[in-house]
């Protein structure tokens, strides 16, 4: 029986050789696609790669420059350099690699702007650090060391991978789209299969084994792509882990040194001892027990010193009774002077609550030596308060004979030289009075000692 002899068989081969053939070329069109739409969403991973990257290095760079202001340690300041280096190339590697997406190129060159602007704060700061001006250097850079332009950055870059999620989001979207358009085209051709069965039997059985392979291709292709993400997710984790590691242990190093330092000044004040006993000069030793008392309150002021749980501030009503208890025990622990403290609870740096100690410690001795001469009794006070015009002031007043006519050379001395340049450091300076009580007042306002809010408290506010 010839083709033109069984015309609805022969329309019904034409119709199904025409699904066939349609639905081959769709599987085609659509694979093609799907392929494209794999390479997007691969360079999108990179992208998102990218911008993990230079962030974790922005990251980096800003622990870097912040241990290098806080500490004057070469090695920070070096690793600093290497990574704004690496991070340059990062930033510039992103813009490259965003050429296909004008919007995308525009937030890379932001990130890349904003950067370079954080960059030139710092170095600057560096250059100030470098030339031996610390606080200067510190300042420019604010009491959170530009933690407000890091943030900044981040947000932007959080909006950059925003961008990046939702165009993977469509992508994946097309992706299963075209798998579903597959899926029809599959059945389309099963179809006409089915018409064929005898006379397309063995193309049949090779287009499903090819359509097989495809599905398993992109279920792949998806595994693929998942453990990519894991990957990537578990590097960042352990980057983040072991930046908070080398950061506890640099504060470690900072708070072994304070107390290092401190040992070392008291072994220092007890050789002044001895070799007080081997003078036979009044005034030599008289000097040299002036000396060793200096150095004993400096090594008490680094010995007492203990970080909060943040590892950066020092409460000052916590500390500043241990370094005052040691002066008395190693002044007058055998005369019948009482020291008084009012300290207000206040958060200070390392660096100010150590330099305060030492002010309250001359100015105590000060009062101890002049005020109360031979085993004459009193009391000395101590308050640390806050004026009502938000500035920090110290008053140390005793009960003792008060300024005679010679008290001039209190004022004149090497201890209150040192006072008075110590408190030049938080542009405050130093007075003398009467007090009304009886005895000697002295009040020193600190208009730059300033007082820093805990990580504990932020969090709080947050």
């Amino acid at each position: 029986m010839s083709f033109s002899q069984r015309p609805l068989r022969g329309l019904a081969i034409v119709l199904s050789l025409g699904m066939i053939i349609g639905s081959a070329g769709s599987t085609i069109i659509l694979a093609r696609s799907v392929n494209n739409q794999i390479d997007d969403i691969l360079a999108t991973y990179k992208v998102r790669e990218q911008a993990y990257g230079s962030l974790s290095l922005m990251t980096e760079a800003h622990n870097s420059q912040r241990g290098f202001i806080l500490t004057d340690s070469t090695p920070l300041l070096d690793h600093y350099r290497n990574v704004t280096a690496r991070l340059d190339e990062s930033l510039n590697t992103l813009t490259e690699m965003t050429k296909g997406n004008p919007r995308q190129q525009a937030t890379a060159t932001r990130i890349r702007d904003l950067a370079k602007a954080k960059q030139r704060n710092v170095d600057a700061a560096i250059a100030q650090a470098v030339a031996g001006m610390s606080t200067e250097a510190r300042e420019s850079l604010g009491p959170n060391f530009g933690v407000g332009q890091l943030d900044e950055i981040n947000k932007t870059v959080d909006g950059f991978l925003a961008e990046e999620d939702r165009r993977l989001i469509e992508r994946n979207i097309a992706v299963d789209q075209m798998r579903s358009w597959l899926t029809i085209a599959a059945l389309s051709s099963l179809g006409g299969g089915l018409i064929l069965a005898v006379i397309l039997a063995n193309r049949t059985r090779r287009y499903v084994r090819k359509l097989t392979e495809g599905q398993t291709l992109l279920l792949s292709e998806k595994t693929i792509l998942e453990s990519m993400v894991q990957n990537r997710t578990a590097e960042l984790e352990k980057a983040m882990l072991l930046a908070k590691r080398e950061r506890a242990r640099v504060e470690t190093l900072l708070q072994d040194s304070d107390h290092r330092i401190g040992n070392s000044l008291a072994t220092v004040s007890s050789l002044l001892g001895i070799q007080m006993r081997d003078v036979s000069s009044e005034e030599i030793r008289a000097a040299l027990g002036a000396a060793r008392d200096r150095i004993q309150t400096i090594s008490s002021a680094h010995r007492r010193l203990r970080l909060g749980k943040d590892h950066e501030t020092v409460r000052a009503d916590e500390y500043l009774p241990d370094v005052i208890a040691d002066i008395k025990q190693s002044t007058a622990h055998d005369r019948d002077i009482r020291i008084v403290a009012e300290l207000a609870p206040i958060n200070l740096s390392s660096r100010d609550a150590t330099t305060l100690g030492i002010i309250i410690g001359e100015l105590t001795m000060n009062a101890i030596k002049h005020a109360f001469p031979g085993s004459k009794a009193g009391e000395i006070r101590i308050d640390l308060v806050r004026g009502e015009d938000d500035v920090l002031r110290l008053e140390i007043a005793d009960t003792g004979i008060g300024m005679q006519k010679t008290s001039k050379n209190r004022s004149s001395g090497l201890g209150s030289l040192i006072v008075n340049q110590l408190c030049q450091q938080f542009d405050g300076s130093v007075v003398y009075s009467v007090h009304p009580g009886g005895g000697t007042s002295v009040k020193v306002a600190l208009p730059g000692l300033m007082e820093i809010q805990s990580a504990e408290a932020t969090q709080k506010d947050e």
